[in-house]
């Protein structure tokens, strides 16, 4: 999650308050297996500060801000805010749930609530190819370094858990079912996302969530949202909205907007996959 970053514009932004924008882009048919989006946000050129309001999205980012070399920003389980400086540009690209671990060779879990230096799980000389893309002048420049990097580095990635995997996959299409029950499953479940299935199925929940009301829904009402999401009653997508962005529905629905839209999490199909 990133900063987890996905960013969310707060609203309210007054004309003389800097302001975001964010875009995300897919990534080249090597990485899609380890790697989600790369996605870019520029603060406005005014003078002050931008504060954006991060929302727990179960991912893990690298991410880039203006000439500073990168961090990792592990998976969240509460909002924090991010203060940027007007005309800050930030880049960063965004690992799909359960791979982290595989990538940067750390349990996510050692990750959780934190942002931490590249350099400092990997040390300097092997974070130096992707400290220089920080260097590249501009951001299509760097995207292009960032990705001849990470195919360039996909031979020393470890096999992700598949059978975590597989569960990310099973709960995204079972938003109803009770959760994962096998032990040794939920603690190679939270090694590699970082918590356990049942915080994993409430943050996927809540991104749902925003999916939908992002995209416009049909519904009508807080009530017929919250059950087509999964939530039992609306009381409880209120408490878990609370929980997870810090204020109300209707404070944060007109504006967030849903991180994993790039994923295949929320795509429905006639059948559920034969997740074991």
């Amino acid at each position: 999650m990133s900063l987890s970053i996905g960013f969310e514009m707060i609203s309210g932004v007054k004309p003389e308050q800097a302001f975001s924008d964010y875009r995300e882009f897919p990534v080249l048919p090597q990485l899609a297996t380890h790697f989600l989006c790369f996605w870019v946000q520029i603060i406005s050129e005014q003078p002050s500060i931008y504060r954006h309001r991060v929302l727990p999205d179960g991912c893990v980012d690298v991410v880039f801000v203006n000439n500073n070399a990168p961090e990792v920003v592990g998976p969240w389980t509460e909002p924090f805010l991010a203060e940027f400086a007007a005309g800050t540009t930030i880049c960063g690209v965004r690992l799909r749930p359960g791979c982290a671990s595989s990538v940067l060779g750390v349990p996510a879990v050692e990750l959780l609530n934190r942002a931490v230096p590249l350099s400092t799980l990997w040390g300097r000389a092997r974070s130096a190819e992707l400290v220089s893309v920080a260097e590249r002048p501009t951001l299509s420049e760097r995207k292009a370094a960032l990705s001849e990097t990470l195919i360039n580095r996909l031979g020393t990635i470890v096999p992700f858990d598949e059978a975590v995997v597989a569960s990310i996959g099973w709960l995204s299409h079972h938003h109803h079912a009770p959760g994962i029950s096998n032990r040794q499953l939920q603690r190679r479940f939270v090694e590699a996302v970082g918590y356990g299935p049942k915080m994993f199925q409430s943050i996927l929940r809540f991104q749902r969530l925003l999916c939908l009301s992002h995209k416009g829904h049909a519904g009508g009402t807080f009530a017929e949202l919250a059950a087509d999401v999964g939530y039992a009653d609306q009381a409880h997508m209120t408490r878990e909205v609370r929980r997870f962005a810090g204020c109300s529905p209707t404070a944060l629905l007109p504006s967030a907007a849903c991180t994993l839209l790039m994923s295949d999490l929320f795509k429905t199909h006639d059948k559920s996959p034969d997740y074991p």
